[in-house]
């Protein structure tokens, strides 16, 4: 989620960049709040990290299941707040009355966390997980066979590689959203389903793939050490080829081949477009629920669950779930089209069914 990853190279958003808001949200808890809530902070001695975070569970009984809240990428804050949306405070909110414990935290060096956000790859913010499981096991309030982990989009992602690594550990795991299939995959759906969803033409749309599947393959074979020079020469090359094609996006063609390399030489983007996640859904052991909206323009609906269905037929011993929902967008929302610039005209932060969902299915494959 993140700077919502690339969404095509004309249009780098950040959170700043992203239509703000001043509707009503709803849905952000208020007081009073009948469970409790606890400030807290544990470390991740992997990396010298202080993670701060906020643990909410119900002030009756115990041994209760726990969720390990995961976010997409990009700095978020224990919340995952954009565009006013609340949308980790809201799921912890109503997981902790349906008796279900939630520990949501401050990315790395973002908030109240210690550590360095911007030179950490997704396997750092892994460990960061990994962290929080650790520090779920001192705690005697909660069920230690059903620590489980909710992932949204790039948390869709940490959420196997961490189930994979410590299947003792992991009692389930959601992918709100989750990415499933190659990220170079993922990148040149991604472009086609937002550019469309803002209206672009057909043609350009059309130019912009022909372009992307000759870019992924420079990018996935080189070093990263020598992708810089690879892909100058590339979209240079490319250009002259198509000289039209930096003109059609405004711009001259050597600012465009400038973006192109200051866009895909991130080590954070690079080693995400070199993962496939494949191999640490497989070895995942724990029940897994996937829950994706149809109007996601940023992690495609069909494609990502399919890559699970496939990948239950072929293991039929795994315990997989699988759920799209018609017009939720990838913050499940109620959304028209789903780009990124109704997020925050919506004033829904997560429809209420999801919710329901998520909330069911914890108590279904919990023992």
């Amino acid at each position: 989620m993140k700077t919502y990853v690339l969404l095509s190279l004309a249009l780098l958003l950040s959170v700043s960049g992203i239509c703000q808001s001043t509707l009503n949200r709803p849905q952000t808890p208020t007081p009073p709040f009948y469970y409790h809530i606890e400030e807290v902070t544990f470390e991740n001695t992997k990396d010298s990290v202080t993670l701060a975070g906020t643990l909410t569970f119900p002030k009756d009984g115990n041994n209760f299941p726990v969720a390990v809240l995961i976010s997409g990428s990009g700095a978020q804050n224990r919340n995952e707040e954009l565009v006013g949306h609340k949308l980790f405070w809201v799921l912890a909110d109503y997981l902790a009355k349906q008796g279900i414990a939630v520990l949501r935290y401050d990315d790395r060096g973002t908030a109240a966390s210690t550590g360095n956000f911007k030179t950490a790859l997704t396997q750092d913010f892994a460990t960061d997980v990994e962290a929080a499981v650790d520090f779920l096991k001192t705690r005697t309030e909660f069920n230690q066979k059903a620590i489980g982990l909710i992932g949204h989009s790039e948390g869709g992602i940490i959420a196997p590689m961490v189930a994979s690594d410590h299947p003792e550990d992991i009692g389930f795991i959601i992918l709100l959203a989750g990415v499933t299939i190659p990220f170079d995959d993922l990148m040149k759906l991604q472009k086609e389903l937002s550019l469309r969803a803002m209206g672009s033409s057909e043609s350009y749309i059309e130019q912009e793939v022909l372009f992307d599947n000759e870019l992924m393959p420079v990018i996935t074979t080189t070093p990263l050490d020598e992708l810089a020079e690879n892909l100058k020469t590339f979209t240079t090359a490319y250009l002259e080829k198509n000289p039209k094609f930096a003109k059609n996006r405004g711009m001259h063609a050597e600012t465009y081949t400038n973006l192109v390399v200051s866009s895909y030489t991130s080590p954070w983007l690079y080693n995400l477009l070199n993962y496939d996640p494949a191999e640490a859904l497989k070895n995942t052991k724990c029940p897994i629920l996937a829950l994706n909206g149809e109007n996601d323009t940023q992690v495609p609906s069909k494609e990502n669950l399919q890559a699970l269905e496939q990948l239950k037929s072929a293991y039929p011993e795994k315990n997989i779930t699988t759920k799209s929902y018609p017009k939720l967008n990838h913050l499940f929302q109620e959304s028209v089209t789903g780009s990124v610039f109704e997020y925050g005209k919506i004033e829904q932060t997560i429809a209420p069914y999801v919710l329901v969902e998520i909330s069911s299915w914890i108590h279904t494959v919990v023992k």
